[in-house]
């Protein structure tokens, strides 16, 4: 719904003023309905400009209206009426026309003063001095009744209000609108709101779930309070062509079932994790309890070993001196073969792990290759879609700004031929509206230019910031790939000369034990028994110590999966919460609620397309209307009504 909104404001603030592009038929008639209001909003004088545009270059145009006192304001081409048929000799030429009505527009507008909190009169205001607000409401009053889903429901055509004013900046501050922007050059601000009144009943969505205005309020601070004329601008076309959202609003229907599914899957497996976690918390208490009847055991094992293996220490030292020197050399050279086995098996290790690093290192060079040459492919794609909205909005900006220059060029020329005074107001008037408009497009193009500027500078340096970098790493790859066959190299060699190294050490340690053969066998017993004891001591020393360190880790295993288990409860709770009051919910609102948006939608875009004109029109032509309403200016000691900005031609 937001980007529906969204839509309608872009189109209504860059359509302001100005005319629409329409299919060509035997002729268009744009009309352009001027209204004249007091400072209540009650209006008093209503023109209506209409431009036949001749695209078929007729010599007579046959048109219907009904508005009264019809005067040509441009050319000189005459016509005939008889009662709302009019016939103009047009000889290939657009005609320009106006008149006066009194018809009721499809638009009224409330307007309400207040001082410092309280309701005053607009005659009463001027002059005054404090805090001021302005509540401007807009109703629509085209209302049609139209079949949704076979219930009779009150749709509007889909109007779009903006309004704008000028407040001086010298005697008013903490200037504010809502549903609104601003523009402040310093010395005046400048102020464009914006309502579609009528819209949220249409579209059957309450203000609680979605707020669409319908009214805009001004306030401000204000020393001798006074206020140009509030200038409202109306169209119906703005709702049309938006049939790309229509059909991504339908693709969301076919999948609703299937994000209902997943969360109902989603939630099964929570469930599951619940259980699962739950057993395992029990399971993981029990062997706690078991492990720490474990640890306790082995402790007192170690303390009464302990009296064990002094005894046989001591025995072990009276044989122990007997053969110190033969055993020294026999577990020297013993000690030396085994080392150099050991040695050789790890250099076999350290042969077969470079290899395997050779490999992989070979591998990861292929893998940066390849994500190299994927990134040298890729194009800066990364804001391409907000980049090409700016570039069609800036494009939008030229040419909306391009046709106002060409309006105000034309409009000049006519106030150099015109002679009568009320027809030189109006032009004089269009023309510094034109040039208003002009400016807040020109301000609005600089912003998005630099916007520009910056995303499509952005892609640009991180993709190119992201190729040095992986350049880099396979140059390093590469250096080390060189180092790693190095290393291999080596292993060889050393593994080559540790296996001679232990041939010979071999032979060495047969002729070492030998020699101290008998002082062995004299001293083995006491020798092994005190070595088992040692080791025995040590392992129980060792299991002590292991058997305490994992029954406190147990003991925070069983915490954690407690924690778990709670936690996995809570996540399946949690699920089941987001799945019955979230997803559900969802799914039943768009299957319910957002279908029936979408036919509202369709809806108003019909009337949207049907509303063509506001006095008449052939039905075989095209047409197209927009309103323009001007509120009286409140100025100090002054309550005679102003002039409208396009009167009627007063009689020569």
């Amino acid at each position: 719904m937001n980007k529906i909104i969204s839509r309608i404001t872009s189109v209504a603030l860059l359509g302001t003023m100005l005319t629409y592009t329409v299919p060509v038929f035997a002729y268009t008639k744009e009309e352009t309905v001027y209204s004249k209001m007091n400072q209540n909003g009650e209006i008093y004088n209503t023109i209506v400009n209409s431009h036949i545009k001749n695209e078929e270059a007729l010599q007579t145009i046959n048109d219907i209206s009904d508005l009264l006192n019809i005067e040509n304001i441009v050319g000189n081409e005459k016509f005939t009426q008889n009662e709302n048929q009019l016939v103009w000799d047009a000889s290939g030429s657009d005609i320009y026309y106006q008149g006066n009505t009194n018809k009721e527009l499809p638009i009224e507008c409330k307007v309400k003063y207040e001082l410092n909190g309280e309701e005053i009169e607009a005659k009463d205001i001027a002059g005054k001095s404090g805090k001021i607000k302005i509540t401007i409401e807009y109703v629509n009053k085209d209302k049609h009744e139209e079949k949704i889903y076979g219930k009779i429901e009150n749709l509007y055509t889909p109007f779009v209000v903006v309004c704008g004013a000028v407040v001086e900046n010298e005697n008013n501050k903490n200037i504010e609108i809502t549903n609104g922007k601003k523009i402040d050059d310093g010395t005046k601000t400048i102020l464009v709101g914006i309502s579609m009144p009528g819209l949220g009943e249409s579209l059957g969505i309450s203000e609680d779930k979605l707020e669409i205005p319908s009214k805009v309020e001004i306030s401000m601070e204000s020393t001798d309070f006074e206020l140009g004329n509030i200038i409202t601008y109306v169209t119906p076309k703005v709702i049309e062509n938006d049939n790309e959202l229509l059909d991504e609003i339908n693709k969301l229907y076919s999948k609703v079932n299937t994000l209902e599914t997943s969360s109902k899957q989603i939630e099964d497996g929570a469930n599951t994790l619940k259980d699962g976690v739950t057993t395992y918390s029990e399971k993981s208490q029990e062997f706690n309890s078991a492990m720490k009847q474990v640890s306790s055991g082995v402790s007192s094992a170690n303390k009464n070993y302990e009296q064990i293996n002094s005894g046989i220490g001591k025995l072990n030292e009276s044989s122990k001196t007997l053969q110190t020197g033969a055993k020294g050399i026999a577990d020297g050279t013993k000690l030396v073969s085994t080392n150099i086995a050991t040695v050789s098996e790890k250099l076999q290790e350290l042969k077969a792990g470079t290899k395997e690093l050779e490999q992989g290192e070979k591998s990861i060079k292929d893998g940066l290759d390849k994500i190299l040459v994927a990134i040298n492919q890729i194009e800066t794609q990364d804001n391409t879609a907000k980049i090409k909205e700016l570039e069609q909005l800036i494009a939008t900006n030229e040419s909306t700004i391009k046709t106002l220059n060409a309006s105000i060029s034309k409009l000049k020329e006519q106030s150099e031929i015109v002679k009568d005074e009320t027809q030189l107001t109006t032009i004089k008037a269009q023309m510094q509206t034109n040039q208003n408009i002009i400016k807040l497009l020109e301000a609005n193009q600089k912003a998005n230019k630099e916007t520009l500027a910056t995303l499509k500078k952005t892609d640009a340096s991180t993709i190119k910031q992201l190729q040095d970098g992986l350049k880099s790493v396979s140059e390093a790859m590469k250096q080390l790939q060189t180092g790693t066959n190095k290393l291999y190299n080596g292993a060889t060699e050393l593994s080559n000369g540790a296996k001679t190294l232990d041939a010979k050490t071999k032979e060495l340690a047969t002729g070492a034990e030998k020699l101290y053969a008998g002082t062995v066998q004299l001293t083995a017993g006491t020798k092994d028994l005190s070595t088992g004891s040692n080791q025995m001591k040590q392992g129980l020393s060792q299991l002590d110590t292991g058997a305490k360190e994992l029954t406190k880790a147990n003991d925070q295993l069983t915490q954690g999966t407690s924690t778990i288990k709670n936690g996995a409860t809570s996540l399946a709770e949690g699920i089941q919460k987001f799945n019955s009051e979230g997803v559900q919910k969802i799914c039943n609102y768009i299957n319910g609620d957002v279908k029936k948006v979408t036919k509202r939608l369709e809806k108003l875009e019909e009337l949207s397309n049907e509303y063509n004109n506001f006095t008449m029109i052939d039905g075989k032509n095209e047409g197209s209307v927009k309103f323009i309403m001007i509120m009286d200016s409140i100025k100090q000691n002054e309550q005679v009504k102003e002039e409208a900005i396009l009167q009627d031609k007063k009689e020569n």
